[in-house]
């Protein structure tokens, strides 16, 4: 049996404060931690469950928890998911994921797509834009994508944000940036299939499934999508919401063997590269001409049992029970822990 502490951030309506909905995309509902916790006793553990608020040191030191499972995005700052990691090692304390310093550069689009392209990992051209009348990089191709730079779970993406020309495109950066306040990652959209492959383990890692997001209309993209309990549970939130641009998924996608391989020794590449540990969700696309681009990695990904990485360890035959206990236990043996008694 192992002392787990569960840490998390949790949907809260009132940091909304007049902001699009979607700044609330990357916290969980409180559905998702009582399953995460029922996971984890499932293996026979003992689970503590606090919210990575501004209390989160003492608290944890308070718990002395073996070890520290960690889906916290944080509230605040360029490197908000790298404070749960930091404050553990500062405690001494052991956790699930990846560290300080690789949640930190994953997080920063920008810095993650310098480090793939070192490694000769290929990935869309790009510029950072922090004011929408800044010099457009003249090697950068129309159709372009504006994105938050620091940002997951799909914030700030619209239907506006695949854009044509430099009128729209200043026009969509001025919005990001005077909406969210932050700079603006600008690169080449890639037109062709999307695949998502979540990654396990560390020596080696192990890739899951390959899912496939099948769009219905050219130039699709992914989309923030609240969470289904949260719509129950915060109705008032949502009425002035953008649709989705319709979607579906496949798992396993129909590609050809050499196409997966292809994409998994990518993402393994990719994991390694940024230094990632014991779980991490990448973002990829296939042009027409057979060249494979990574978008982006996640490392802490949508854990709850219907998004794309559970649904991709279930087609591998893990229940979501399996799932999330593999992910412990991966961290577990990086520590080298032997349960006393």
């Amino acid at each position: 049996m192992v002392k787990v502490a569960l840490v998390y951030n949790l949907i809260h309506p009132e940091q909304l404060n007049g902001l699009p909905v979607d700044i609330l995309a990357e916290y969980d509902s409180e559905e998702t931690i009582a399953s995460l916790q029922a996971a984890l006793e499932s293996a026979g553990h003992t689970v503590t469950l606090l919210e990575a608020d501004e209390t989160i040191a003492p608290q944890l030191k308070a718990a002395a928890p073996d070890i520290v499972f960690n889906i916290a995005e944080g509230r605040h700052g360029e490197s908000r998911e790298s404070y749960i990691p930091a404050v553990c090692e500062m405690l001494r304390l052991p956790y699930t994921g990846s560290g300080p310093l690789s949640l930190a550069l994953c997080l920063n689009k920008a810095r993650a797509k310098e480090i793939l392209l070192h490694y000769g990992i290929p990935t869309p051209r790009f510029e950072v834009m922090e004011r929408p009348d800044a010099s457009l990089n003249l090697k950068l191709r129309f159709p372009l994508i504006a994105k938050l730079l620091q940002e997951g779970s799909s914030m700030g993406l619209s239907e506006n944000s695949v854009v044509d020309d430099e009128v729209a495109l200043q026009r969509q950066v001025a919005y990001l940036i005077d909406t969210y306040d932050e700079p603006v990652l600008v690169e080449e959209f890639i037109e062709g299939r999307e695949f998502t492959i979540g990654i396990l383990g560390n020596h080696p890692p192990h890739p899951l499934p390959i899912t496939e997001i099948v769009f219905s209309q050219p130039r699709g993209i992914v989309l923030f999508e609240p969470d289904p309990a949260a719509i129950v549970r915060f109705p008032e939130l949502w009425g002035g919401f953008t649709p989705k641009i319709p979607h579906h998924s496949i798992c396993p996608a129909n590609v050809s063997p050499e196409q997966q391989a292809v994409i998994e020794q990518t993402a393994l590449r990719a994991y390694q590269a940024l230094g990632c540990r014991d779980w991490c969700r990448m973002e990829m696309r296939l042009d027409a001409e057979g060249t494979l681009y990574v978008l982006e990695l996640n490392p802490i990904a949508g854990i709850d049992a219907s998004y794309w990485f559970a649904r991709s360890a279930e087609v591998a035959g893990e229940t979501y029970q399996e799932f999330v206990n593999e992910i412990l236990n991966h961290a577990l043996a990086r520590y080298n822990y032997r349960p006393s008694g």
